[in-house]
């Protein structure tokens, strides 16, 4: 993550704000931070206990849980830099869509959105039917029934094709690339506002 927001000329510096959207225990905010320890790091996610686990133990970042559904409570242009790790891999489209719109919002004009989805790898394990919807409609998304009740309807597995998500994210991003991840399950995208 430190090197695709150092290539998108957003590197962790003192006084850049940057937001982990959908962080979860921190895992990759507690690296950052250690990096560089006088950026701004910020944190939401829905999940409230790994939130409480964050405060009580990365010092000298804000987290905050939050609601399933924008808005998230930031000002417009506030942040420099989003990242976020394995959380589109989970929406559905419209929630994908809502969420692409809100982190618009929140970043700064030139500000930079590095976000995770499943990439052709993670697609070898689809059936053939599944992968020939993906091939033709460009995003997949899978309901799982055996974990039904475990986690929330709004939150299972998509995939998506390279061209689907950068013409998508470019309907809110003026740059967007797609950095394949070789040998990865999942692959980078990358936009500016």
């Amino acid at each position: 993550m430190e090197e695709h927001l150092h290539e998108m000329g957003s590197p962790p510096a003192p006084g850049v704000k940057i937001l982990d959207f959908g962080c979860g225990c921190g895992r990759v905010a507690s690296w950052l931070m250690t990096q560089a320890p006088r950026a701004d790091f910020y944190g939401v996610d829905v999940d409230k206990e790994a939130i409480h686990w964050c405060i009580e133990n990365l010092k000298g970042a804000h987290f905050e849980a939050t609601a399933p559904n924008p808005p998230l409570p930031f000002a417009a242009a506030f942040f420099d830099a989003v990242y976020c790790v394995s959380v589109f891999t989970h929406l559905d489209e419209d929630m994908q869509d809502a969420w692409l719109a809100e982190l618009k919002r929140i970043l700064k004009s030139g500000g930079i959105l590095i976000f995770t989805v499943h990439g052709s790898v993670a697609a070898e394990e689809l059936n053939g039917n599944e992968r020939d919807k993906l091939g033709v409609d460009g995003f997949l998304y899978h309901r799982s029934a055996k974990l039904k009740g475990i986690l929330p309807s709004w939150y299972h597995t998509a995939w998506h094709t390279e061209a689907y998500v950068v013409e998508r994210a470019s309907r809110w991003f003026s740059r967007v690339e797609y950095c394949v991840i070789p040998n990865s399950g999942q692959d980078v995208v990358r936009c500016r506002r």
